[in-house]
């Protein structure tokens, strides 16, 4: 589990895609857990930690489609 001290979504999305499963901490706002390469949103969450999955998930999902990318 990785501990964040600053919010910084590409960076995240990064340690997110890269490690498929898992969590991650980020200091103010909590544990994270993610899977499949997605940061899962819990009911339990507030609005904040929610924008901050959603903004995540963007990230990662630039990341995704990067990778899936053929260069010739």
């Amino acid at each position: 589990m990785r501990v964040f001290k600053k919010y910084i979504p590409k960076q995240i999305a990064k340690y997110v895609v890269s490690f498929f499963k898992g969590q991650f901490v980020l200091e103010g706002s909590g544990v994270f857990e993610f899977d499949c390469g997605r940061v899962l949103a819990t009911v339990k969450m507030d609005t904040k930690s929610l924008k901050i999955c959603k903004e995540i998930n963007e990230c990662a999902g630039e990341y995704a489609l990067r990778l899936n990318v053929v260069h010739y």
